[in-house]
């Protein structure tokens, strides 16, 4: 049965709501309807015991070099703290973010207000993308397409570079702290003030030279 925008083939459900995992369709990562195959599911459920059986009855006890592990996206630890918006512009307050207000606004449209899909599986309150090289709290990466995280270090997960992707946070906390070393990456405040002092404020073209000399004091 077709949506307006899906198929069933391109639908995940989780607790009893269909998202689109369509990359093509407006409604991408967001609630839609479509008619659930509870045959499927059945079938499903059945292969689920299998497989939990089989994990149960043989225990892997080597110590080798383990590759990235591929986790149920309902496995991920949430904060005990909840995210509500005065938890949130508290932590940012603590994490001294700059422009509160506006990246409250970015997590209420990037999260549907802290009830999208993508944030309640991934703990990711601002549509970050895994960061493959600067410092980072996240510790996995979801892949929409096949509804699948992976946890690992960057070097391990460079690989899915190319496909569409997000980053993985064990708590929506850590995607605050993310959100401020991405932040101090892009924008220095420091030298963004003085560069605005040495250009607008002052006529002294030595002023910004005599400034950093008194502050390091």
């Amino acid at each position: 049965m077709k949506t307006a925008c899906c198929n069933t083939r391109q639908i995940r459900f989780v607790e009893n709501r269909g998202v689109c995992v369509n990359q093509g369709c407006k409604n991408y990562l967001g609630q839609t309807l479509a008619f659930r195959d509870y045959t499927k599911l059945k079938n499903s459920a059945a292969v689920s015991i299998f497989v939990v059986s089989v994990l149960f009855t043989f225990d892997d006890f080597s110590h080798g070099k383990q590759e990235p592990f591929l986790h149920s996206i309902n496995n991920i630890c949430t904060s005990p703290s909840p995210p509500t918006l005065e938890n949130l512009r508290n932590e940012m307050i603590q994490q001294n973010i700059i422009c509160i207000p506006e990246v409250l606004a970015q997590v209420r449209i990037e999260s549907g207000n802290m009830n999208s899909f993508l944030f309640k599986r991934t703990n990711n309150l601002l549509g970050m993308r895994f960061p493959f090289r600067r410092s980072t709290m996240a510790s996995g990466i979801y892949l929409p397409a096949n509804d699948t995280i992976i946890y690992g270090s960057q070097k391990e997960l460079i690989k899915f570079a190319k496909q569409e992707h997000y980053a993985v946070y064990n708590s929506w906390l850590e995607s605050v702290s993310d959100y401020k070393l991405w932040q101090e990456q892009h924008f220095k405040v420091k030298e963004k003030y003085l560069e605005f002092l040495g250009n607008v404020y002052a006529e002294d073209t030595l002023y910004v030279d005599k400034l950093r000399a008194i502050s390091k004091n």
